[in-house]
């Protein structure tokens, strides 16, 4: 998610953002550009940049973070449809290649629809839906509910493309999700950063969950090959204030994150690790010390408690036959329920704690508002119980 102001009207965080072969000028395409913005004038001038290298634009109202709150874009314009409408129109009506658009649901259902119907009119060419609300997000994220975007679906025309978001830990959840939305499309983000094998439908275990020294190893080679250079002459600053450097930590550590808790060592490690100027000449160079360790301690696992393989010594998979009490997860195949543990070296979902847990745990705190709510009900109720009980024991007259 670019900034639309910024990008217009900033060209080092132009520069840092968007450049060659980042720019859909090789082989990776179709590509979409998504802003944020507040602006009409501003999100036309940014797109406007983009439009000749790529397939369409995308203008984020999902994004429910406290600098979206604080910066009123993303989810926090759901409130101004007026101002929605005004941004969609202007892409739609002047800008070269389509507009698309991704909203969280409402507090109804029939709200939800009115709001999507609302966006398709302005002229968004494809909706994206993700099936939570503005206040789920951190310890209070819980499950997307798929019937509302599947009420969405049923009564848009059949010829507005909709994609579904939220709830896809597993591959098999894509299917999931596509029969009970009747969406024309799956995204992922979360799941797509901790398993970017998500979307990954080959029988090969392997494929599906990639060892993380493998994935790690990917990763810096990818940025090493299209990232760096594009950086090349523009000096260490916007170097390592490059969005695409900058990421590289947060991306391992959601990479490596089930077994980051199992070597703390590497985990503090890789915290201490940022892109600089070495000796060697290597920017990467703090990275690839991490990578070196993770790699040495999958060797060393396998080593000693080596995966089950098939006649032809491939991985056998995570699946089991379900069992009351196993370890694992249960994942649910064409109607057949399996017990599903991956490794803690592969790439794999991670699961947030539901709010209900979060709680019991003290991650999360009912907020005040909500909380004197709750015990205005609880009097309520016991006002009403006594009520109800003087009424039921009095004597006729």
């Amino acid at each position: 998610m670019l900034h639309s102001r910024l990008f217009a009207t900033t060209p080092a965080y132009r520069s840092q953002s968007f450049y060659p072969p980042l720019d859909g000028s090789e082989s990776d395409r179709p590509l979409f550009v998504q802003f944020c913005s507040n602006t009409p004038e501003d999100l036309f001038s940014a797109a406007q940049h983009v439009a000749p290298h790529c397939d369409g634009v995308d203008l984020n109202l999902g994004c429910p973070q406290g600098i979206a709150r604080k910066g009123k874009y993303g989810a926090f314009l759901q409130e101004d449809w007026g101002l929605i409408r005004a941004l969609v129109s202007k892409l739609h009506k002047d800008l070269e290649v389509p507009v698309t658009a991704k909203i969280r649901i409402l507090e109804t259902r029939e709200r939800s629809l009115e709001y999507a119907r609302m966006v398709i009119d302005a002229g968004a060419q494809v909706l994206t839906v993700h099936g939570r609300t503005r206040d789920q997000k951190g310890h209070n994220t819980g499950m997307a509910d798929w019937s509302v975007i599947r009420y969405i679906r049923d009564n848009l025309p059949k010829e507005v493309v909709l994609f579904a978001n939220g709830n896809i830990l597993w591959h098999e959840d894509v299917q999931r999700c596509l029969d009970a939305t009747g969406a024309d499309g799956v995204m992922s983000a979360e799941g797509n950063l901790y398993n970017p094998a998500i979307f990954q439908a080959d029988k090969d275990w392997e494929k599906r969950f990639p060892r993380m020294d493998t994935v790690g190893r990917e990763y810096l080679d990818i940025v090493r090959k299209e990232v760096l250079p594009g950086l090349k002459g523009k000096g260490q600053k916007l170097l390592l204030q490059d969005p695409s450097i900058t990421a590289i930590k947060p991306h391992l550590f959601k990479l490596w994150h089930a077994l980051l808790p199992k070597h703390t060592d590497v985990r503090a490690m890789l915290a201490k690790s940022f892109t600089r100027a070495s000796e060697s000449g290597d920017v990467l160079e703090a990275y690839e010390a991490c990578l070196i360790e993770v790699e040495k301690i999958i060797q060393n696992e396998l080593s000693q408690n080596p995966e089950p393989a098939d006649e032809n010594g491939r991985w056998v998979g995570p699946d089991t036959p379900l069992e009351e009490g196993a370890e694992g997860v249960m994942v649910e195949i064409d109607g057949v329920k399996f017990n599903r543990l991956v490794p803690w070296y592969r790439c794999q979902p991670y699961y947030r704690p539901l709010p209900e847990e979060a709680m019991q745990k003290g991650a999360l705190k009912v907020r005040k508002g909500a909380q004197n709510q709750e015990i205005g009900e609880r009097k309520k109720q016991k006002l009403d119980t006594a009520a109800s009980t003087q009424l039921s024991t009095e004597k006729p007259e």
